[in-house]
């Protein structure tokens, strides 16, 4: 079964968090948020549901204002599932009634008063349309069942093939520096690490021969050497490819031991306790989720909680960190996750559909949405909340931001590079085109000199505000063209009356295609004034409608939009065929 949605009710400070739809895209779904936002109070309500209340429940879980807390999940059926909950019933009908029905919803409520662990149950409407006069149950005679005896029985069914729900706050099984073979049964990360290498240990401690010892050893090193390094991709040194090596001794003198040690770039092994906060939680984070990856019998079945993973990890590591759990996923397990790091949020591509906004209020409480259900609230939201996703989507723009063979066009901010792609692909001009976001005007000239330094082919193009694209233009034109404009036009292109780049835009278009709003409730703000603190989410969002749809810009929009590219292609020499 997959997850598709849930609804989170009286759950610490969730007062309701209405349905939340689950990201259909990779088997991933990012809670992004602020800190106290409610991103853990989320994950724990599912643990909740699936595995009950825990000791602290009452104390610190409960919301306090609610008598009751549910939380409800939707779960989508597949052919896998519909043959494991039909089992001991050979009526067709119940196999009719599951390929019709496709998802299931189950509730887990607890009350006070009512049982300590709460009750998982399958609502009675979900049979509804399952009409039947007698049951045949697999190695009895056919004899006539009651309805409800026979419902009770399918919702055990339902109940029992859930998937199994996992969270983890922490990964803290770190593989010990030494550990004696009698206490390996018992021990987690060197349980993982057998399994992950399909290695016994304890055998390998029994080997008596020296040689083959040190080549069963050296073999083991090289495996757990290889893995660890696909993906941890930091260096040693910067001066060559050197990575990190495991090194595993054994002590064969009675209590006989195993000894797990890291070589560093001098090559002199250190224990794992010796290492960094951030190296050691990779490593246990990396070797647990290995480990789960290698279930692959239930790996369709199984749901991953990760609370804020990766929190002691630098910019390249929580890349390396994102890149493990989306490795699981692909491998069927149900990963959601929640952060506040942007690049653990991910933006570029499908990775946007994976977001779902976690935000708080005094009166909603913690709310679940999509970006686009936020960005469309009539009060319009704390726009704060948008921060960490806005902070994703710059650093995400400008990665990698410049190659010799792109014809690299500079632009302000992340905004301008999402409206001009998505004209670009609207009007499928070159694929050579690139609109470089420099983050900011004060960054505009470190990002030119990025390029004229590396000799590569560039242009610019701002807009026409007095604060930030004249102000611009002017830096530029002084630091780069000897402050004269017959100099900078070549490389500069300003868009005419245009105070932001949502100007480009008529009135029309902005409200139809972006705002998707009704024409008639238009005031007399420029396009650029109504999108205020929510630029790049509005902008974001309609690169992706426009690679989705077909759109036909009006006479107005088309003149700005033209005389752009017409520019471009002029000043690189693009031809047309």
């Amino acid at each position: 079964m997959k997850l598709i949605s849930f609804q989170i009710k009286g759950f610490k400070s969730v007062i309701d968090s209405a349905v939340c739809s689950l990201s259909e895209n990779d088997n991933t779904t990012v809670l992004a948020g602020q800190n106290e936002a409610g991103k853990s109070a989320v994950l724990e309500a599912l643990d909740f549901f699936k595995n009950g209340p825990g000791t602290d429940f009452v104390k610190l879980q409960k919301r306090l204002d609610s008598p009751n807390t549910e939380v409800i999940c939707t779960f989508n059926l597949n052919n896998e599932d519909i043959v494991k909950l039909k089992e001991g019933f050979n009526d067709e009908k119940i196999n009719n009634f599951y390929k019709s029905k496709k998802s299931i919803t189950v509730k887990r409520t607890w009350q006070e008063g009512s049982s300590p662990t709460g009750d998982l149950t399958v609502e009675d409407s979900t049979f509804d349309s399952l009409k039947f006069d007698e049951v045949k149950k697999q190695g009895k005679e056919e004899s006539t069942v009651d309805r409800n005896a026979v419902i009770e029985a399918l919702k055990l069914k339902i109940i029992e093939n859930l998937p199994s729900i996992t969270l983890y706050r922490q990964f803290t099984d770190f593989l010990p520096s030494e550990i004696l073979v009698s206490d390996i049964p018992t021990n987690a990360a060197v349980l993982d690490f057998e399994k992950v290498f399909n290695v016994n240990l304890t055998q390998i401690a029994n080997i008596t021969d020296p040689r083959q010892l040190t080549s069963t050893k050296e073999s083991l090193q090289d495996k757990a050497t290889d893995d660890f390094n696909k993906s941890w991709s930091q260096k040693i040194s910067l001066s060559d490819d050197t990575k990190y090596k495991y090194a595993i001794e054994v002590n064969q003198q009675e209590p006989k031991k195993i000894i797990f040690m890291i070589k560093g770039s001098d090559g002199k092994p250190l224990y794992l306790e010796q290492k960094s906060m951030g190296f050691r939680w990779f490593s246990a984070f990396h070797l647990r989720l290995r480990a789960l990856g290698l279930d692959k019998s239930s790996n369709s079945n199984s749901i991953l909680l990760v609370d804020e993973p990766g929190q002691n990890l630098h910019e390249k590591a929580q890349l390396d960190a994102k890149k493990v759990l989306e490795e699981l996923a692909s491998k069927g397990i149900q990963i959601i996750y929640s952060t506040h790091n942007a690049r653990l949020i991910g933006t570029e591509g499908a990775e946007y559909l994976r977001i779902r906004l976690v935000s708080n209020s005094k009166i909603n409480g913690t709310k679940v949405e999509t970006i686009s259900q936020f960005s469309s609230r009539p009060d319009n939201g704390n726009l704060d909340a948008l921060s960490p996703i806005i902070t994703a989507m710059g650093l995400s723009g400008i990665t990698s931001f410049v190659e010799p063979n792109r014809f690299n066009v500079v632009v302000e901010g992340i905004t301008d590079h999402y409206y001009l792609t998505a004209l670009k692909h609207m009007l499928k001009k070159d694929k050579r085109l690139f609109f470089v976001p420099a983050v900011g005007v004060s960054n505009v000239p470190n990002v030119v000199s990025v390029l004229q330094g590396w000799g590569y082919n560039y242009r610019a193009v701002f807009d026409d505000d007095k604060n930030t694209g004249r102000k611009t233009y002017n830096l530029l034109k002084k630091e780069f063209f000897d402050d004269k404009d017959d100099l900078a036009h070549e490389y500069i292109y300003k868009i005419k009356d245009c105070n932001g780049i949502e100007d480009v835009f008529s009135k029309t278009d902005f409200y139809k295609f972006v705002l998707k709003k009704d024409e008639e409730l238009a005031n007399s703000s420029i396009n650029s004034v109504l999108a205020a603190g929510k630029k790049e989410i509005i902008a974001r969002e309609f690169l992706d409608y426009v690679v989705n749809n077909v759109i036909s810009l009006d006479s107005v929009s088309m003149s700005q939009v033209k005389a752009i590219f017409d520019w471009l292609y002029q000043k690189f020499g693009i031809t047309t065929n």
